[in-house]
């Protein structure tokens, strides 16, 4: 095998597919990068996003593209949630990992200001007076969030789609609760339109330190999203070792990329090669697994 500096790539446009649509943190995450691959790596970077059944209809493509090292998967649980679901038949083991590149620092559960509603208490009481309905993306991550409020909240699931969605149905009346970043619910908070109930980190989240998390409310709420990058299965590891050392020198190093990310989205960056992250994902597979199953069966 040659030195990953020593292999002749990428010598065209490598495009990575984002399956879902763009607006939210999946897109921005990968879509961010690209400025800063193209400085590391001298060669065009282009998103393309193939939306469709909570993240399976992109991840699908992107399996199934040539191993060539033009075409990678940006994805996050959304894959292993799909496979616990049976909506996809592709897993992890489908690619050849990079890393784990980011993780969000906890996704926001909000309700309507008109509802009256400010904590978790309340939420729970509310629902059990009258049945209550929660956007989710059926094989996102939300959904294993979903069902975590489920266990204590008398909610129904709505498939609504990306955040954005999410917010159009919670601003509409179409849904009682949303759970997604905080970074695209804030605004809505500021012009009075939404209250954020509680944050689902263990603990609370630097980059919004004022939102109480769901355990210390006395529930256990606890889930944050992982991106991870990864080639097709069968692409030369020399390729897969090149693009790795690229995105590890941004994550750990770049200052603008992190002021960027955290200006957006209120991430951190946080980085684990290939090895370490299909550790940290098989842990999340655990609940992704209890959570998923259970409910669906």
């Amino acid at each position: 095998a040659f030195a990953a500096d020593d292999v002749a790539w990428p010598e065209s446009p490598v495009t990575i597919i984002v399956p879902f649509n763009n607006g939210g943190d999946s897109d921005f995450n990968a879509r961010v990068l690209t400025t800063y691959l193209e400085e590391e790596l001298g060669q065009t970077f282009v998103i393309e996003n193939i939306a469709g059944s909570g993240g399976s209809i992109g991840t699908q493509e992107a399996a199934d593209a040539e191993p060539d090292g033009y075409t990678l998967l940006s994805n996050h649980n959304s894959i292993q949630i799909s496979y616990a679901s049976e909506i996809s038949e592709v897993n992890m083991d489908d690619f050849e990992i990079v890393g784990m590149y980011a993780q969000n620092p906890g996704d926001v559960i909000a309700v309507s200001a008109e509802s009256g509603i400010t904590n978790l208490d309340e939420l729970v009481a509310a629902s059990q007076e009258k049945k209550m309905t929660v956007a989710t993306n059926i094989g996102a991550t939300t959904q294993v969030e979903s069902f975590m409020l489920g266990e204590y909240a008398n909610v129904t699931q709505v498939d609504v789609g990306a955040v954005s969605d999410k917010i159009v149905a919670l601003l509409g009346g179409q849904v009682d609760i949303i759970i997604g970043p905080y970074g695209n619910i804030q605004p809505y908070v500021e012009s009075g339109d939404m209250n954020i109930l509680a944050v689902c980190t263990p603990e609370r989240a630097p980059g919004y330190p004022d939102v109480p998390t769901c355990v210390e409310q006395g529930y256990d709420i606890v889930w944050q999203t992982s991106f991870f990058m990864g080639f097709p299965k069968g692409t030369d590891q020399a390729i897969v070792d090149k693009f790795a050392e690229a995105l590890k020198k941004i994550v750990t190093t770049n200052e603008d990329y992190a002021a960027d990310i955290m200006e957006a989205y209120y991430e951190y960056p946080t980085w684990m090669d290939a090895e370490e992250a299909l550790e940290a994902f098989a842990e999340a597979e655990e609940t992704i697994n209890r959570y998923t199953l259970t409910s669906l069966g």
